[in-house]
C-alpha cells in the first residue's frame, strides 16, 4: 500500500501516519520527509516539524 506525503506529495511505502493536533485530519509523511525534518501542514494551517 501507498500513500501520498502531505510534506512533498510523493507515493511513499514507507511513511508514518497521524491526526493532525489541531483538527484532526490525518496527514501521511514519507520516511524521507521524516528524516530530513522537512515541516509539514494542514489544511487547517497549523504547521509542525
Amino acid at each position: 500500500m501507498t500513500k501520498r506525503c502531505s510534506t512533498c506529495g510523493k507515493f511513499a511505502k514507507e511513511f508514518a501516519e497521524f491526526p493532525c493536533p489541531e483538527c484532526g485530519k490525518q496527514l501521511v509523511r514519507c520516511y524521507h520527509c521524516r528524516e530530513i525534518r522537512n515541516k509539514y501542514s494542514c489544511e487547517c494551517g497549523f504547521e509542525g516539524p
